[in-house]
């Protein structure tokens, strides 16, 4: 990513466990399935530091913890198993991932599809209403109002959610392509060890 090789996440204490998951399972993800073309190696030092959890209610708090706990095991136990390439992480991303999948954003903003509204403690966590913005109409995440299109804040997280995946995959592919090509970035000659092109 933008030639940094030494990475420090800071999360909270509760989703710490989970995001070295992810993190871990991204950065360590092999450019395709070609075992001669990708290393399982990765050129990244990944180091992680958690914040204490403050401003939360013990009840909120380990609804929270229960949460995170369970997308670590289905990151570990199923993802990281399941897309082991990075198109097949986007595939995941785009089409597949509960929250991200532009079909199942599409659902929720149009009030038809409440992923996750098994727990009110932990959608109250988050500052999300339970099911209801209190009129007993479900709370959208997209709407038409006074003739122009009002997004909520949860579509803009995810829009820079997706496009910082994207950017990662995309700084990753650009990477082996710039290893495979051994140019130099400050002329236009190829470096010696590769023929020199007419």
């Amino acid at each position: 990513i933008t030639g940094w090789r030494r990475i420090l996440v800071v999360t909270n204490e509760f989703h710490i466990h989970r995001s070295k998951a992810i993190f871990d399972w991204i950065f360590h993800v092999p450019l395709s399935s070609d075992t001669e073309s990708s290393s399982t190696t990765t050129p990244y030092e990944l180091y992680y530091l958690s914040c204490n959890n403050v401003g939360l209610a013990n009840d909120a708090l380990e609804s929270r913890k229960s949460h995170e706990a369970r997308g670590e095991t289905n990151v570990r136990t199923k993802l990281a198993k399941e897309y082991t390439t990075l198109k097949g992480v986007w595939e995941f991303l785009t089409e597949k991932h509960d929250f991200y999948a532009a079909n199942r954003l599409v659902r929720r903003g149009m009030g038809e599809d409440e992923a996750g509204s098994d727990n009110n403690l932990l959608k109250l966590s988050y500052g999300k209403s339970t099911s209801t913005d209190g009129g007993g109409e479900a709370k959208k995440m997209i709407e038409y109002k006074g003739g122009k299109i009002v997004l909520s804040l949860d579509v803009l997280f995810v829009v820079a959610f997706l496009v910082a995946i994207f950017g990662i995959c995309f700084a990753l592919r650009n990477k082996k392509y710039r290893n495979d090509s051994k140019m130099n970035p400050f002329s236009n000659q190829v470096s010696s060890s590769h023929p020199k092109l007419v």
